[in-house]
């Protein structure tokens, strides 16, 4: 509910400078911060585990709330931002390895989780002649739901409900397009448990599974923030990840899921500050095995 009254007021930050929409934003997360109790707790336990100190927890904790505020600031301003100013605000220099990915002729399945701006590198890929597009969950509310899917639309990018994804991803690979999933979702069941940060986890399996039943390229990604003053990211991506099936498809999606996240590990342990993981991302998972494969959703 935030988040959708933020779409419906937020439309006035379009129009101010951009100093001023992230100083009234840094005001909203502090205020979030002491009124949300559980999701600061959560994020505290997210970050004792990724940094191991208390006080550097809750100083990344605290500032992952301010920058999320930062986030949500850019996703409104983002249809105020003209096309040819997209490749300014996103630096990336491995746009050759990017199309060499393409030349397999297979797809490219883009990784991301909840960190930096994310939803900058869809424009980015449009901007430069690619098809994009992401999965994303269908919200409980209806207007919250139609207006993430308008801004992201907007943007150039399809968007494929998770619900109903499995006939949309199968037909944009075979157009060699690009697909995006977020994995940083915590799943009760139906994902692959695999180590993350030294602590068993459950994350959705439908990543690799794809990619391992299709051929895909893989390549997990993330936009951070080059400033907290400024709305330009850099992307960072892992562009060594290669696909090797051995036959045995439960063993083979673990090992390239757990390959995935610990390419994420270096993102946040760079800038933990930007991981915003506002819910438990270490459930009880003992004695949990690699289910049917899920959907990660943003």
């Amino acid at each position: 509910m935030i988040l959708y009254c933020f779409l419906r007021a937020g439309v006035i930050f379009r129009f101010m400078p951009l100093r001023v929409a992230y100083a009234l934003s840094a005001v909203g997360a502090e205020g979030l911060w002491l009124l949300l109790r559980g999701k600061r707790n959560a994020a505290l336990t997210n970050m004792r585990q990724v940094l191991g100190d208390e006080q550097a927890a809750r100083t990344a904790a605290r500032r992952s709330f301010r920058n999320y505020g930062r986030y949500l600031i850019d996703f409104q301003r983002a249809p105020k931002i003209r096309r040819e100013s997209v490749r300014d605000k996103v630096r990336f220099d491995r746009w050759d390895a990017i199309e060499e990915a393409f030349a397999e002729g297979k797809g490219v399945i883009i990784v991301l989780m909840h960190f930096g701006n994310w939803d900058m590198g869809g424009p980015a890929l449009v901007d430069r002649g690619y098809k994009v597009n992401v999965i994303q969950q269908t919200f409980d509310h209806a207007g919250l739901n139609k207006g993430v899917i308008e801004a992201r639309q907007v943007r150039g990018m399809k968007v494929i409900p998770a619900e109903h994804a499995a006939l949309g991803i199968v037909r944009a690979l075979r157009r060699n397009e690009v697909l995006g999933i977020l994995i940083d979702r915590p799943m009760e069941e139906g994902g692959v448990v695999v180590n993350f940060f030294g602590r068993p986890t459950s994350v959705p399996a439908g990543p690799a599974h794809i990619a391992l039943r299709t051929g895909a390229r893989v390549i997990p990604a993330a936009c951070v923030r080059a400033s907290g003053s400024a709305d330009v990211t850099l992307a960072l991506t892992d562009l060594d990840v290669r696909v090797q099936p051995t036959g045995n498809m439960e063993a083979d999606v673990q090992a390239l899921t757990r390959r995935i996240l610990e390419s994420h590990e270096r993102f946040i342990r760079a800038y933990p500050d930007q991981w915003f993981m506002f819910r438990p991302m270490w459930p009880a998972v003992e004695g949990r095995q690699h289910a049917e494969p899920a959907l990660a959703e943003g």
